[in-house]
């Protein structure tokens, strides 16, 4: 009687799965572009949208109407904001709102905003990123921003012991004190992670400016900024950053630096920025993340069988060779590929973009001579990339990085797709084996959070062949103990317990279904995607891609629809074999 009733179930998600991926497919091939990729359209975010304010303020510019009414609009029942579209409460986000916004008010008698304003709680400033926009409008001691330069030695000497792992997490760089400007001269400023370097560069200049005022120091900051600019005007592709830099150059040129390209970096730089605001008047702290939306469509739409497609779409193979085409033209010159797609390799090539990037490449089937090219130029760079421990970090290996649970598991994926890279992944998988934790689960550092890199982590095992590893049944174990009663699963950027979200549920069903075709987690979690699907064939999407602890995360209807068609995928392919 029991086999019969999963027969029974098995047929029922059979069909229904079928539906929901011809609706999905659908869904996903409407965000094509013109050129070929694929972008979703990332959430605003409220440090993004405060440093677009700023600009705007110091300028003596009136705030874009859109803008104001994001901060209106987004005000939460706490009369707080949060770092990103999940709008949890967060004290550094709402001390920047509040100031951004007493300082609109200053010369505006809207009684809404003022109402507004009324409802914020009082909190002490605490983050020094924060002190930092109240200094520059003179609401904070500039000399108190950061630590004494004598502080140095000191800082050398934690770093050192902050390699221990098990005391790296205790031995944190303080919130409170930025770095003194005098790092930048030495070894530690170097081993910084490399957007901690973007964003600490400009902030310099803006401290030396109002303190110290050495003319040698400012003008070696200022080099190694305008050095850094990219084509397109931005800093490394993102707002905060961005912002950041313009803010110092508009400072530079109130104190009348002797410069003449920066007017036109400025210019060019506030450009860019607009172009990251949204329909909702808020701004995106990313441009567009188009590299890994373009690979993670391929490989979603490699991976279903071509029934699945409605015919009223181009032949599917169009679709995916034009986008494979595409992320050959915008692969970097080291052979690797940035997080958003610059033709000029100007922009730093990532690990998981790349192994993602030559993955969904190989799976495209791509026959040109550029493309064979590009594949071996991008398993070229995995291969170079990956550290001594057996990880693949973000960027390159002792550049202040660390090695990423996804990341690897997505470089092995690669190697594997590619064949005779044995040593390179047998050394991955002891790295990724060695990372679990004593609870059951991996953590991750660029999509929330546990859910993710347990995931990746058990779907890669499996593919590498170590479906017998113990790893993996403790990951099994630790998925199905925090699955929600509404079949889904869910948390925020720091793992902790949240509402379910059709990403993490698809992700988390799908590794339960590389274990396990049967599993009853995995069913319960494919019926919560079943039951949410939109009429048009979309999901909403939530947020659980990550920037950092400051920017918070995002949101992307790329990864609300790849997601679940692959797990609905995969519960058919498990069907088929039954």
């Amino acid at each position: 009687m029991k086999k019969k009733n999963n027969s029974q179930q098995n047929t029922d998600i059979f069909q229904r799965a079928t539906t929901a991926i011809k609706h999905g497919v659908g869904f996903l091939l409407n965000q094509q572009q013109e050129d070929g990729n694929f972008e979703g359209q990332l959430s605003s975010s409220t440090f993004p949208s405060c440093a677009y304010a700023w600009i705007q303020l110091v300028q003596g510019e009136t705030l874009e109407e859109s803008l104001v009414d994001w901060f209106i609009n987004n005000q939460n029942d706490q009369g707080s904001w949060g770092l990103d579209a999940a709008n949890q409460s967060n004290r550094e986000s709402t001390l920047f709102v509040r100031l951004i916004l007493e300082l609109i008010s200053e010369d505006n008698s809207n009684s809404q905003l003022k109402e507004i304003i009324s409802r914020i709680p009082h909190y002490p400033l605490h983050l020094a990123l924060v002190k930092l926009a109240y200094a520059a409008f003179n609401r904070y001691d500039w000399q108190r921003l950061s630590v004494s330069k004598s502080a140095l030695p000191l800082m050398k000497i934690m770093k050192k012991i902050a390699r221990i792992p098990m005391l790296r997490t205790i031995l944190k760089p303080p919130r409170n004190k930025l770095p003194p400007v005098d790092m930048f001269n030495t070894s530690l400023f170097e081993e910084l992670f490399i957007a901690e370097q973007h964003t600490l560069v400009p902030v310099f200049i803006m401290i030396e400016l109002n303190t110290s005022r050495r003319e040698d120091m400012i003008g070696a900051l200022v080099e190694w900024l305008k050095s850094r600019v990219l084509s397109d005007g931005s800093w490394f592709r993102v707002n905060y950053i961005t912002a950041l830099s313009i803010l110092a150059l508009i400072e530079l040129k109130k104190c009348e630096y002797d410069d003449p390209e920066i007017s036109e970096y400025i210019n060019k730089g506030i450009e860019w920025l607009h172009a990251t605001q949204n329909p909702d008047g808020g701004c995106r702290e990313a441009l567009n993340l188009n590299i890994w939306d373009t690979a993670l469509t391929i490989i979603a739409l490699t991976e279903i069988d071509a029934e699945y497609i409605d015919a009223e779409y181009i032949d599917r193979y169009e679709i995916i060779n034009k986008a494979a085409h595409w992320l050959v033209e915008h692969q970097n010159d080291d052979g690797g590929w940035a997080f958003s797609g610059l033709r000029d390799s100007t922009l730093p090539t990532d690990a998981d973009d790349t192994a993602l990037a030559t993955l969904s490449i190989i799976r495209s089937k791509l026959e040109s001579t550029d493309a064979k090219r590009s594949v071996e130029n991008g398993i070229e760079w995995l291969r170079q990339n990956q550290g001594k421990d057996g990880s693949w970090s973000t960027y390159q290996p002792g550049q202040g990085d660390v090695g990423c649970v996804s990341i690897t598991a997505h470089a092995i994926e690669a190697l594997l797709a590619y064949g005779n890279n044995e040593e390179y992944i047998y050394r991955g998988v002891q790295w990724l084996r060695s990372k679990i934790k004593n609870e059951g689960y991996w953590d991750d550092l660029w999509l929330a959070k546990r859910t993710y890199g347990t995931a990746c982590a058990i779907n890669v095992l499996v593919k590498a062949g170590f479906r017998d590893a113990p790893e993996i049944a403790k990951g099994v174990q630790w998925l199905e103990q925090t699955q929600n009663a509404d079949g889904g699963w869910g948390e925020d950027m720091f793992g902790r317990p949240s509402d379910s979200t059709v990403e993490q549920t698809a992700w988390c069903a799908y590794a339960l279904l590389i274990v396990n075709g049967e599993s009853d987690a995995a069913k319960k979690g494919l019926s919560f995607l079943l039951k949410n699907q939109r009429d048009n064939g979309s999901w909403q999407e939530s947020c659980v891609g990550i920037y950092w602890e400051v920017i918070g995360g995002y949101s992307d209807p790329i990864y609300a629809s790849v997601f679940p068609i692959l797990a609905l995928n995969q519960s058919i392919r498990n069907t088929d074999l039954l």
